[in-house]
């Protein structure tokens, strides 16, 4: 858990700076409404920047997590784990599966933001915003968002778990990784750990969200012209 602990605060803030950013490219003015494409460009954009952090940080859970039923483990922690791998390659082995992080993260991280966006517009009030909407509804456009998101990026999920976890040489690269999932496990295999994210995918995104707009309500409170 410590790596996730550690990394969820700066990976949350870095993606929904890069949700902002990507939709302040799109607008002419700055209430202006995105269509739902424009809203999947901008998600893509925070699914980029995100993954300065998101990729080390992973890199390090799933060592840890896939050494948790060995003895004796080669890692103590998620320091000591980031440090034998700095020592060992340098900064790109901390980078190592760079390319499949981006692969499931962009697309997946458009359709997050997309479908949150989307649930909440059809949820608005009539003659509302959908700044008035209840903790209830943020709450199910938040889980329903969540879900979309992992349906798009478990089969790239499941391939990058399996090539950050791999001894150094054993895959030259995607395809390779994509080739021995199909081979050994057939199509089924890209969707391994399916019925658990989507269990953990709705409460977890629900809450982040809640708080995502609780926060930004509480920030313009405080600097109303900001």
């Amino acid at each position: 858990m410590g790596a996730p602990l550690a990394g969820v605060t700066p990976i949350m803030a870095m993606t929904f700076f890069g949700f902002s950013l990507g939709k302040k490219l799109q607008q002419d003015q700055p209430h202006h409404t995105l269509r739902p494409h424009q809203m999947f460009s901008a998600g893509m954009l925070a699914g980029l920047c995100a993954a300065i952090i998101v990729v080390p940080a992973e890199r390090i859970k799933c060592l840890l997590q896939a050494q948790a039923n060995r003895s004796p483990k080669r890692f103590s922690g998620p320091v000591d784990c980031a440090g034998q791998l700095f020592r060992e390659r340098g900064i790109r082995s901390l980078y190592r599966g760079t390319v499949l992080t981006l692969l499931r993260d962009i697309p997946a991280t458009g359709v997050y933001f997309m479908s949150y966006e989307w649930m909440k517009d059809k949820m608005a009030p009539d003659g509302g915003s959908d700044r008035d909407l209840s903790a209830a509804r943020i709450l199910l456009a938040g889980g329903v968002a969540g879900m979309c998101n992992w349906v798009v990026a478990i089969p790239m999920d499941v391939l990058k778990s399996r090539f950050q976890t791999a001894p150094d040489g054993r895959y030259r690269g995607v395809l390779d990784v994509f080739r021995e999932v199909l081979r050994d496990e057939g199509p089924r295999g890209l969707y391994k750990g399916f019925t658990a994210a989507m269990l953990r995918a709705f409460p977890a995104n629900a809450a982040c969200f809640l708080g995502f707009e609780a926060s930004m309500k509480f920030l313009h409170w405080m600097i109303p012209d900001v």
